[in-house]
């Protein structure tokens, strides 16, 4: 029984650094925008 404990605080301490990597750097939606940083071209302009 034990371990599942263990793996269930590996499973907490990696999802709270990947949770405290994405706040220090800044994205704090990685999942909204397909998880990249790299920004949407702007609209073209419609004839």
């Amino acid at each position: 029984m034990s371990a599942w404990i263990w793996i269930l605080i590996i499973l907490i301490l990696i999802g709270a650094g990947i949770g405290i990597y994405f706040w220090l750097t800044g994205d704090s939606s990685p999942i909204a925008n397909g998880g990249n940083s790299i920004p949407q071209p702007p609209a073209l302009p419609t004839g």
